[in-house]
């Protein structure tokens, strides 16, 4: 078709408007192909509300089905999204939609390879020939799957790799160790997509870059120069040399690891197992990973319901991963919408049940749950001022606990609805909030936590996190003295949320809800240093806070078998009263107190015993132990507000065992 000008949708933030042309599909399908220049530079965050609201317009005074959007800017960087309404039924909303996008650069060096091949190259399977195959080129999913394949090719790689020059590694600890490795590397990524170290968006090729120049075929970039960077630039304050004197960096190398972020937060802390052990990757098979990772475009931004980015952004990540380390358990990762779904309707249910006198329903979901895109659709539910407050104070204290935490997607769904909440909140009562990245990790600190069988997933749930908040850090924490990212290992925890065995013993996560004031007060204490190790404001190490851990439940337990025992000691001194009746009926009550009480010493001898049993092997081989673990929330609160995720969508028999602690399946009925 032939062009038309669109200079009437041109304004002060966009000019050159031309419709490209359209394509009817059908009588009831058109897409529309429009380009606007951007006024101002573009970058993945940038100008992206007023594109969105342009092609929104277009789409509506056009009635397409359907539209593809170009906008670029004079560097030549270009925003390629499509723009749809949904369709409910065989009706278009018009006031909902629903955007993805590309963004792309000019230089070859930084171009979105996935953009290429869904979009120009021979992953866009059947073109654009109809409106379900433009979309399918648009597909989270399909992005994923082809990032997917590549990634795993790499990975496997690597880790065949490891097993071939690390002799002493098995196929387990290899697939942790590498997984470990690119967990890290993805996480620059992103750091040097803000140009956090060296002021380069390539550090990290370029340090590959130096090392070959002087090295090749060494190798040596692991141990000598990646390892500096994780277990030092990234883990100390700036200022701080890395491998000092024992280095083999260019001088403005050495002042950008000197100069680096001081990230901590458990990501570059060493760890047991893997990082003492001198395992290390090959130069080639490193080189060949980069030249994968960073052939695709990083976006610090995280997707919406609304509005999806197609490149390496963080729930991209969390996609592959959950892909790649539970290939073989056939688990699925949970989409947004779903996830999103089920926060939203788990707080609402959970304020309905809590909140006394009652508020209306239909003001929660109101609150929760929008009824359009345009800013005049929205009902935002009717509340008083004390309601509001009400509801703030039950918002900013819940706990929410997702036992099967993958990577983090229930997690990050909370972060982003608990914070729109709040804002809406404080905003309708002039409450002045603080900034995202401390709203979002106040919001971790006091109300998430997660637990995985798995320690690689702990490690991949964490990253998450960290993303999360780390894309909201304002560009002046790069400089920090004090470590920018929490430390997250009493927020996620490893262990299996199912089976609770101790020695030769299970028992139930109720257990031992009954304690003293003493208890009471370490509990506390111990709630606080939690919160102070989260922060980095302890120098209390992660081992010292989990002896404490330890030593509280073993107080509970002795504590129980005091008390138990001294009801034992009362039955067996304990004699039967003398009834005064007939001779007959007199025998028959002794007999039945004496059996009575038989009974009870027999049940408590062997609650003493179990309680015993727990207290010898505790230490010795330990799981994970809700009233341990999470000893603030079940001495203080008797449990998590809200237990979400999704379920195993098999039957009891066929759940696998992961840990190995249950062998007899029996025992799950």
């Amino acid at each position: 078709p032939r062009q038309e000008s669109f200079t009437r949708y041109n304004d002060e933030c966009f000019t050159d408007g031309i419709k490209l042309g359209e394509i009817k599909f059908s009588e009831s399908e058109k897409l529309v192909v429009c380009a606007f220049k951007a006024s101002q530079p573009l970058s993945e965050r940038s100008g992206k509300k007023a594109q969105y609201e342009k092609g929104k317009k277009i789409l509506k005074d056009s009635q397409s089905d359907a539209g593809i959007f170009i906008f670029y800017d004079r560097q030549g960087n270009f925003r390629f999204s499509l723009i749809y309404p949904e369709v409910v039924g065989n009706r278009r909303q018009w006031s909902n939609f629903r955007r993805f996008t590309y963004f792309v650069r000019p230089d070859p060096e930084f171009t979105n390879k996935t953009f290429l091949q869904r979009i120009g190259g021979k992953d866009n399977d059947g073109g654009f020939s109809s409106l379900d195959k433009i979309k399918e080129a648009f597909s989270l999913s399909a992005v994923t799957d082809i990032f997917y394949k590549d990634f795993f090719v790499e990975y496997n790689k690597i880790v065949e790799a490891v097993k071939k020059i690390n002799k002493s590694v098995g196929q387990e600890k290899a697939r942790d160790f590498v997984l470990l490795f690119t967990v890290r590397t993805i996480f620059l990524g992103f750091i040097q997509k803000r140009r956090w170290i060296g002021n380069d968006e390539r550090f990290i090729q370029n340090l590959l870059k130096e090392y070959e120049n002087k090295y090749s075929g060494k190798n040596l970039f692991y141990e000598r120069w990646l390892n500096p960077l994780f277990f030092e630039a990234l883990n100390s304050p700036p200022g701080k040399k890395a491998a000092y004197k024992d280095n083999e960096f260019s001088a403005e190398t050495e002042k950008n690891l000197q100069m680096a972020p001081y990230l901590n937060g458990g990501l570059f802390k060493q760890k047991t197992d893997y990082d003492d052990q001198e395992y290390f990757i090959p130069d080639k098979e490193i080189r060949e990973f980069f030249d994968f990772l960073f052939s695709h475009n990083f976006t610090i931004e995280e997707n919406s319901y609304e509005d999806e980015d197609l490149q390496l952004n963080p729930e991209f990540l969390g996609i592959i991963f959950e892909r790649l380390v539970n290939k073989s358990d056939g688990a699925v990762y949970t989409p947004r919408t779903e996830v999103d779904l089920m926060c939203r309707l788990s707080l609402v249910k959970w304020l309905e049940k809590n909140i006394s006198p009652a508020i209306k329903k239909i003001n929660l979901y109101e609150l929760f749950f929008r009824e359009g895109e345009k800013a005049e659709d929205q009902k935002r539910g009717s509340f008083s001022e004390r309601e509001t407050k009400e509801i703030l104070g039950f918002l900013e204290n819940i706990t929410v606990c997702d036992p099967a935490v993958g990577s983090g997607a229930f997690l990050v769904g909370m972060i982003q609805v608990l914070d729109e909440i709040e804002q809406d909140l404080k905003l309708r009562i002039g409450i002045k909030d603080i900034d995202a990245f401390e709203r979002k990790k106040r919001i971790i600190a006091q109300s998430l936590y997660g637990v995985e069988v798995k320690e690689w997933a702990v490690w991949i749930c964490q990253l998450r996190l960290w993303l999360s908040l780390f894309i909201e850090a304002p560009d002046e924490m790069r400089n920090s003295f004090e470590p920018i990212l929490p430390s997250l290992d009493f927020k996620v925890r490893q262990g299996d949320s199912l089976v609770q065995r101790v020695g030769s013993k299970s028992f139930p996560v109720s257990g031992h809800a009954m304690v003293g004031e003493t208890v009471k007060r370490k509990v506390t204490q111990l709630k606080n240093l939690k919160n102070e190790y989260f922060g980095n404001k302890t120098p209390i190490k992660e081992w010292e806070i989990r002896q404490r851990e330890l030593a509280i439940y073993d107080e509970i337990l002795q504590s129980e078998i005091a008390e138990e025992t001294s009801v034992l000691k009362s039955l067996k001194n304990a004699k039967p009263e003398k009834q005064y009746t007939f001779d007959d009926l007199d025998k028959k009550t002794e007999q039945t107190e004496f059996n009575f009480n038989k009974e009870k010493i027999e049940q408590l001898e062997s609650e003493i015993n179990e309680l015993r049993d727990q207290k010898q092997n505790i230490r010795k081989d330990k799981p994970l132990i809700w009233n341990i673990e999470f000893a603030e929330i079940f001495v203080e609160s008797g449990g998590f507000d809200i237990v979400i995720g999704n379920p195993p969508y098999v039957r009891q028999e066929n759940i696998v065992d992961p840990t190995g602690k249950i062998k007899d399946k029996k025992e799950y009925k």
